[in-house]
């Protein structure tokens, strides 16, 4: 059965305005033009992970700044500054930012290469204007410049 991620959410920030879903017709997907194995990946996540050195996410809506992560940190040096009422159970980071499955995916042969660094942002952000015109322009400049073939994002 597919995940009702829309109804769920809904239901559970019952005592908030509903929130205004984007919808796209023709979505910018694209088939890979070589195997996995040799892909590059980029990995995106709205879990509002950061490196302890780095600035926490405010815990207000509509922050749009984002973090980059290498891909070879140590989980310890990581912390979670989302608002949402799950993140505070969250115990393995790879949950939310599932960087050292990716590294291991890398080491299997089923992926290529794991783009470094890694982006992360907050998740449930009203600003939408802004998030398609200033935040994803500037994150998809940077993956471009990674030479990335593919992003996986992993939304929280």
């Amino acid at each position: 059965m597919p995940v009702r991620y829309i109804e769920q959410v809904r239901q559970h920030y019952a005592d908030h305005p509903p929130y205004q879903w984007s919808t796209y017709e023709g979505s910018p997907l694209a088939r890979l033009d070589k195997p996995l194995s040799r892909c590059r990946i980029a990995l995106l996540s709205s879990s509002g992970i950061y490196r302890k050195d780095q600035r926490p996410f405010d815990d207000v809506k509509n922050d749009l700044t984002w973090r980059e992560i290498p891909t070879d940190a140590d989980p310890a040096d990581l912390g979670i500054s989302h608002f949402s009422r799950n993140a505070k159970a969250v115990t393995d980071v790879n949950t939310v930012f599932p960087f050292q499955r990716l590294r291991e995916l890398v080491g299997e042969g089923v992926i290529g290469e794991l783009a470094s660094p890694a982006f992360t942002f907050m998740g449930r952000i009203f600003a939408r204007t802004r998030l398609q015109k200033e935040m994803a322009p500037a994150i998809l400049e940077r993956l471009r410049a990674l030479a990335v073939d593919a992003a996986l994002l992993v939304p929280v």
